[in-house]
């Protein structure tokens, strides 16, 4: 099945999907496809069933015998029958009724299809479904035998921690997936393409706010972003900072509907104690007036939510900096909630100007920061010949500073593996987003700490040094650059942004 043409990027998860509802195998497969809400996995998914001639239901939040009976409609609709034609009593009964009806359909050229999303608030209401899965299955499955009819089971969701935990542990799916698929936002180059922005500035600028989400451009009134980064604000009070547009609350929406997040003051200090940049638990419990400890559900609910990252050193065996994953959360923890009260009165404009400092340091810094490594890992062996392994941090002790050097980005050798003994370094790079140009001075501090990992046993010695910079260079430091036969690499907006 050819990608349709309507759908933007996701080429990948096309092929993984056609793959899936396209092979030939016998028996019942199930995939599980998952991703928060509005990164196109219903259209991904409809344009699937179209092609594969399968049913897709899109379940809704309401009593069992309402999905039933839904669910029922859906078929008899899918099968050509009126409404009403299929009645269920259960679950059960309606799943085994529904891949036996289709696998008697006439032929089609892809095995039946059933794609069932939103499936969590079925789960929800029905909490034995993924049983009932498992059992059908497990009498339908490839354990069926060879001459088992092909059939093709699809469960779609965006409640991450519960779509994430189907075919974990000791859950009843476990070993029963032929694909499970996390759909998540666009990079930021893709990203780029699809608002149809063409200044790498203002890609930045956009992307660092409102993340690489696609469905946000169908909430705004504008989705024309400006080129010229000074009217951002402009654009961002208008189709951003209004209590009555839909991306002014999103951030608290997508957030405290997940099922297993239910102490929404707690959730919310601790997503605004991270997005101002407490990054270890024993910080956050501070500023919070809590032990850490008393934490460890809420930040693991969070990350198994796909809301934060733990990040751990690649060096070092230490707790993992906790960071904040979607920038649309970040930019409201830090500018909406804050001054809502002047929001609400509309003085959106006002706040964007108040807030400048806080966006510079606290939004664009750390995305800033997070582009050059994403740089490194894809796109660096392509476009500058940088072949390295695990990307992430560390923190680099030196005796003459007390807290040691924080490193941007660091990159192993490839084939290494993370927080090993005398891991080889491939790569050292600081990323520095800021009015001022980056200068020899900095890739002195970066030869410093290429020279304290080569100091305690890591082989650094054949290490690129990068700066990153959203200000550009000094003449000085490229002219360095120019001569230190590929040792050095400088990368700006355009290079991050291939433009």
């Amino acid at each position: 099945m050819a990608k349709p043409a309507d759908v933007f990027d996701r080429d990948e998860e096309w092929a993984d999907l056609a793959d899936f509802a396209g092979s030939p195998l016998p028996g019942l497969r199930i995939a599980v496809v998952y991703g928060r809400r509005r990164q196109g996995k219903s259209y991904l998914l409809r344009r699937l069933a179209d092609d594969a001639g399968g049913l897709y239901h899109l379940a809704t939040e309401q009593a069992e015998q309402v999905s039933l009976r839904r669910f029922g409609d859906s078929l008899a609709s899918w099968a050509g029958l009126p409404a009403g034609a299929f009645g269920f009593g259960g679950w059960e009964r309606s799943l085994r009724t529904a891949m036996e009806f289709m696998a008697a359909a006439p032929a089609r050229e892809s095995p039946p299809l059933l794609v069932i999303d939103e499936f969590p608030y079925l789960s929800q209401e029905t909490p034995g479904l993924p049983s009932i899965v498992q059992g059908l299955y497990d009498r339908l499955g490839p354990g069926a035998g060879a001459r088992s009819a092909p059939l093709r089971l699809i469960l779609c969701g965006s409640a991450i921690s519960v779509m994430g935990d189907l075919l974990s542990g000791t859950k009843a799916l476990r070993g029963r997936g032929a694909l499970e698929l996390r759909i998540r936002p666009f990079g930021y180059r893709e990203a780029r393409a699809y608002w149809g922005v063409e200044s790498p500035s203002a890609a930045f600028a956009h992307n660092a706010i409102v993340g690489g989400t696609p469905g946000y451009r169908e909430l705004v009134l504008n989705p024309a972003v400006p080129e010229d980064p000074g009217r951002l604000g402009t654009w961002m009070a208008r189709n951003l900072l209004r209590p009555v547009m839909p991306l002014f609350d999103e951030s608290r929406r997508i957030v405290y509907e997940d099922p297993r997040i239910r102490d929404t003051a707690t959730y919310s200090s601790v997503l605004a104690a991270v997005a101002a940049g407490e990054s270890s638990p024993a910080k956050i419990g501070g500023l919070l007036g809590r032990p850490a400890t008393s934490l460890e559900h809420q930040l693991s609910m969070l990350a198994a939510a796909g809301f934060i990252e733990r990040r751990h050193d690649l060096l070092l065996d230490r707790r993992p900096v906790v960071t904040v994953t979607d920038p649309l959360i970040r930019f409201h923890q830090l500018v909406i909630e804050p001054y809502r009260a002047d929001l609400e009165a509309g003085r959106a404009r006002r706040v964007w100007d108040e807030a400048s400092h806080t966006v510079e340091s606290k939004i664009f810094g750390p995305h800033f920061e997070a582009l050059a490594a994403e740089w490194v890992a894809r796109y660096a062996y392509d476009e500058a010949g940088l072949a390295v392994g695990p990307v992430g941090q560390t923190v680099v002790a030196c005796r003459e500073h007390k807290t040691g050097h924080e490193v941007d980005v660091l990159a192993l050798t490839r084939g290494s593996l993370p927080r090993t003994a005398a891991v080889p370094v491939a790569f050292i790079g600081e990323a520095k987003y800021r009015d001022r140009q980056t200068g020899v001075a900095e890739l002195r501090r970066l030869e410093h700490i290429r020279d304290l990992l080569t100091a305690v046993g890591h082989d650094a010695r054949d290490a690129v040094l990068g700066l990153f910079s959203g200000a550009g260079f000094t003449r000085d430091l490229e002219a360095e650059a120019a001569r230190a036969d590929g040792k050095v690499l400088l990368a700006g907006l355009r290079t991050l942004y291939a433009a």
